[in-house]
């Protein structure tokens, strides 16, 4: 059997058994069933998992192509959360490298974009579209893909041992 039917195999019998409490063969499981509950994180886990990869894959993808370069700060607009916390939005302005100026506003509004206008910062760009701009930060573009991926595989980690071994 190829990886790829095995996979399949084990995300089927994770949703049978964790959303709809059923073996394989059809027999009902209970509801507070271990094997259940277990195949529920384990099915949180690989789903978490895929969602980590991909958005990896996509930050790679920026990654390998993207320049970059020093911005200005021309404005800082404050708004707010719907928890009332306030974040930011910035309005950059830099030089792509073959002398274009942009002024751009990242798709990103943070709570530690509080800064001083004329504050110098360092960005990635996609060359192939310059729009697309991202701001560097102390975490690092691989801050939350990592911690999705982390605890996803914590999860399923935990669901199996909770799940047991139901062919035993």
């Amino acid at each position: 059997m190829s990886i790829l039917a095995r996979f399949w195999k084990l995300v089927r019998v994770t949703f049978l058994e964790g959303m709809l409490h059923r073996t394989e063969d059809g027999r009902r499981l209970g509801f507070f069933s271990r094997r259940g509950w277990g195949a529920n994180l384990m099915f949180a886990g690989i789903t978490g998992c895929v969602i980590g990869l991909v958005w990896i894959a996509q930050r790679a993808h920026f990654e390998l192509d993207a320049l970059t370069a020093a911005s200005e700060v021309l404005e800082v607009q404050q708004g707010e959360t719907s928890d009332g916390d306030a974040v930011y939005q910035l309005t950059l302005r830099w030089t792509h490298e073959d002398g274009t100026t942009y002024v751009t506003i990242p798709r990103v509004r943070a709570s530690y974009y509080n800064l001083p206008v004329g504050t110098e910062l360092d960005i990635k760009y996609d060359p192939n579209d310059p729009k697309d701009v991202r701001v560097e930060t102390q975490e690092g573009p691989w801050f939350f893909p990592r911690l999705i991926l982390i605890s996803s595989l914590m999860s399923f980690v935990m669901g199996r041992l909770l799940r047991g071994n139901p062919e035993a």
